[in-house]
Parts: structure tokens; C-alpha cells; sequence
């Protein structure tokens, strides 16, 4: 780990889970890393012991060779797959906000989505290797979905506490079985080629020499449970302005917002800016991301009237869910 940037806090969550109740001294420091800090490192929680182990299999779909994970693609990548939303997403050949490859899964069975142009693709079912990369593949990213999306609900009612706010209303709107599973396998990008593809995302080197992987962002949704490598790489950004690192624990999983948690908590706390950077080589990392159900209303971060949540992505995401291309 650098040695340039401090690391944010580890917290053992493990009272969380207790018979007893959690203790409020572990709702107010959940509360004030994600204020401060933008994010922690949650440790102890209910099956941390051998997830690594666990998540390390999963991204055995990486090892496929590229015609069985092109068969997973996406439209945009490969025209005669009818999955615009969910699967896998190749390496790009050209200037990118990042240089990786991604598989993703939503709940199942599929989500019901409003009749909002462009929100048909929610519907979409999960896209499935035709062979297994290991024996109960499908099974077990299937059951960490589950047992993530509940690990996340267990902390949204954590954190609300800690804030002082009314639990339900934080958590509310995060009931319902919605959310993405995604692997992530940052391979050496080829000689010459640039992160790019996006305003402000030219090459960067940062201070202690790496370079950046992925371009600054926030995501979209309540919250992030990410899980990396022992290569790191991973810096969140706090309400100070200071960036930190983010401790590769095995059986660990680093916390962070997402862009509804500003109306959610009264805008208490703010979706974390956050980045990968490194020197290049092979770096793997996988994320569970809370969402509401697409039917739910959200506030924007910028304010504003609620919309759907399946309208929100719309709005954020115009050309990448446009009526004509949606499945």
C-alpha cells in the first residue's frame, strides 16, 4: 500500500449481527467514516471468513477464452446478442474511461421496469456462460448477490442510526430485490494506448507515481460494497478533499456511496468520489452495488422532483439505454 496516502478506517462490524443489538458507538462510526472519509473497511461481518477465496473463483470467468465471454456480450459489442444492459462487457480497443473487462448479473428472476423510453433493458434476464468457468459458478455469484445486497441492507439501517435519522426512511426506499454483481479484471493496457473517452479523463499520474486506472466517479445508486485484489489500487476521496487508500483485506469489503444516498440522508452524506490507480499490470476487483427497485422514486442528486429510478438511469445514461437500442 502507498505510503503517500493514509488508509481509511477498518471497522469490525461484526455487533452489527448480534442477538443483543448493535451497540450505537458502532452506528456512529460507520456514520462518521462515510461523512469524513467517503467510505471504511468493513471486517466481520457473517461469511467474511475464505470470501476472497470465494470471489477469486468467480472471476475465473476472465480465464474463459474471448469467444466463450464474447458469447455473454452485450449488443454494443457483439450485434447478434439481444442483451443490451446485463453481461459482459470486453476490453476496449479505443481510448476509454478505463481499461477493463466486466461481467455483471442483476436479481433473479428479472426485474419489472415503468414504461419509460429506454427502460425496457431492465427487464432483461441475466446472460450466462454456456460453460461454467468452475463447478457451482453460477450458483455461488448468484447467492453472494443475495447475501450481499442483505449484508448492505444490514449497514443503510446502521448508518441511518448513526445519522440520527429515522431508520425506515433511509432504508425505504432500498427494500425490494434490485442491485448489480459485477466483476472486474483490469488487464496491461497495449503499448500506446490511453485512458481517454471522456472530458478530463486524459492520462494521470498521481503523486506517488501510479497512474490512473479508471477515470474519477461516483456511482450511481445507495451504496457500494467493493472487494479488490492483493494489487490495491482502490482510493476513495472524503468531504476533505483528501484522498485515501483502501486497505486490500481478502475478507474484507470497502463502503462507499452512491449518488441517491444525498436525498436519502437528507444530504448528511454525499455518493463518494472515488478512482482506481496502479502501475498497469493485472489488478481484479468485484462490487455489489445497492439500487432500488426500478419502479421506486429518487431524488437526483441535483435536486429536483423524484423521478423513477428506471428514469433516473435513463437521465444519466441517454445514449447508452435510447428507446431504438433497448432490448
Amino acid at each position: 500500500m502507498s505510503v503517500l496516502f493514509e488508509a481509511t478506517a477498518t471497522i469490525d462490524i461484526g455487533p452489527l449481527f448480534d442477538e443483543a443489538g448493535a451497540p450505537s458507538a458502532i452506528d456512529k462510526m460507520l456514520a462518521d467514516a462515510l461523512a469524513r472519509q467517503g467510505s471504511f473497511v468493513a471486517t466481520g461481518f457473517p461469511g467474511a471468513d475464505g470470501m476472497g477465496r470465494r470471489i477469486g473463483a468467480l472471476l475465473r470467468f476472465f480465464d474463459m477464452d474471448e469467444a466463450a465471454k464474447r458469447r455473454c456480450a452485450t449488443t454494443a459489442y457483439e450485434a447478434g446478442n439481444a442483451n443490451l444492459y446485463r453481461g459482459f462487457y470486453p476490453l476496449p480497443d479505443k481510448p476509454h474511461w478505463s481499461h477493463n473487462e466486466i461481467f455483471d448479473i442483476g436479481p433473479e428472476p428479472p426485474m419489472t421496469s415503468p414504461d419509460v423510453p429506454g427502460a425496457e433493458s431492465f427487464r432483461e434476464a441475466n446472460v450466462w456462460p454456456e460453460r461454467e468457468p468452475v463447478t457451482g459458478w453460477r450458483k455461488d455469484i448468484e447467492d453472494l448477490f443475495v447475501w450481499q445486497r442483505d449484508l448492505a441492507m444490514v449497514l443503510m439501517g446502521s448508518i441511518a442510526r448513526g445519522l440520527g435519522l429515522e431508520e425506515e426512511a433511509v432504508v425505504g426506499p432500498a427494500r425490494g430485490r434490485n442491485g448489480t454483481y459485477r466483476l472486474l479484471h483490469y488487464a496491461p493496457a497495449p503499448e500506446g494506448f490511453e485512458l481517454g473517452g471522456y472530458p478530463g479523463t486524459e492520462p494521470e499520474t498521481i503523486e506517488d507515481g501510479r497512474k490512473l486506472l479508471a477515470r474519477t466517479h461516483v456511482d450511481t445508486g445507495i451504496l457500494s460494497l467493493l472487494w479488490q485484489d492483493g494489487s490495491g489500487g482502490l482510493q476513495m476521496q472524503g468531504s476533505d478533499g483528501v484522498w485515501r487508500e483502501v486497505e486490500p483485506l481478502q475478507d474484507g469489503l470497502s463502503v462507499h456511496g452512491g449518488d441517491l444516498i444525498k436525498a436519502l440522508t437528507n444530504g448528511r452524506l454525499e455518493g463518494t468520489t472515488h478512482r482506481a490507480v496502479g502501475d498497469m499490470g493485472d489488478r481484479c476487483s468485484a462490487g455489489f452495488f445497492l439500487e432500488p427497485d426500478f419502479e421506486v422514486p429518487v431524488v437526483a442528486p441535483s435536486g429536483g422532483a423524484p423521478v423513477s429510478y428506471a428514469q433516473h438511469l435513463v437521465n444519466e445514461f441517454p445514449d447508452r439505454f435510447e428507446a431504438k437500442n433497448a432490448a
